[in-house]
């Protein structure tokens, strides 16, 4: 199973051609309706969140603790600590609680590809 948060700027954030970014987001949307993927935006509304510390990943396994990589400006790290792996999935599920719902995050992203990164006219 795979969980994404990301940040509502990133869809704004031009980082390729427009027609790349549209499909990048169309593509990120039709994903999302897997059954074992989901992604979530967390909206402006949600101001200054944990999430904009720098990006991680979490990974849980079923037989041992998890396991967290870290990312910063200079670098990233992978722990296995158990103390960082609580505080960083803590953070990561209270920032799921700002995080717009599966299916309005789907809409979000649809609407941005469709409105911000449309293909120009011939």
């Amino acid at each position: 199973m795979l969980w994404a948060l990301i940040d509502e700027g990133v869809l704004h954030r031009p980082v390729a051609a427009d027609d790349v970014m549209r499909e990048q987001l169309l593509y990120l949307a039709d994903v999302s309706r897997r059954p074992n993927i989901t992604v979530q935006v967390v909206p402006y509304s949600a101001g200054g969140h944990t999430g904009l510390l720098g990006a991680c990943t979490v990974a849980e396994l079923d037989d041992s603790a998890g396991i967290v990589n870290l990312e910063d400006i200079a670098d990233g790290r992978v722990t296995d600590d158990a103390a960082t792996v609580s505080q960083v999935t803590l953070r990561f599920r209270s920032l799921q609680s700002d995080a717009l719902p599966k299916s309005a995050s789907r809409e979000l992203i649809v609407r941005v590809a469709e409105e911000r990164w449309k293909e120009a006219a011939p």
